[in-house]
């Protein structure tokens, strides 16, 4: 084979691994109005990590909550910020809940790519 047709087929093979590799990466847009929330829930098995990224133009405040019977417990705690990229791991098997609270008073897009392993 010529030097050519390899560098070819290998560039092909590449390929499919980087787009194999991007289709399991999801994502998520919403507009978020002055007072209201937007929710991303998923159920995650205890030791399943979360690699989460958002940008949103404002400040929003954001969390990852639960809810357990009655309680809502708080694994990240609700704090100010307009954007963020970090990895969360499951402590438990639990439906889990990425949500923004839009203190603004205009609507505010949230921009988000997460992926589950």
């Amino acid at each position: 084979m010529s030097f050519i047709f390899k560098s070819i087929v290998v560039l092909a093979l590449v390929s499919i691994v980087v787009v194999t590799a991007k289709a399991k990466e999801k994502t998520d847009r919403a507009l978020v109005q002055p007072g209201e929330v937007h929710e991303l829930c998923m159920g995650l098995e205890f030791g399943k990590r979360l690699t989460y990224a958002f940008k949103s133009r404002s400040a929003m405040n954001f969390n990852i909550h639960y809810h357990e019977d009655d309680d809502v417990l708080f694994p990240v705690e609700e704090h100010l910020t307009n954007e963020k990229s970090e990895v969360f791991t499951a402590q438990s098997d639990q439906d889990y809940c990425l949500m923004w609270t839009n203190p603004n008073d205009r609507g505010q897009w949230v921009n988000v790519v997460y992926e589950v392993r």
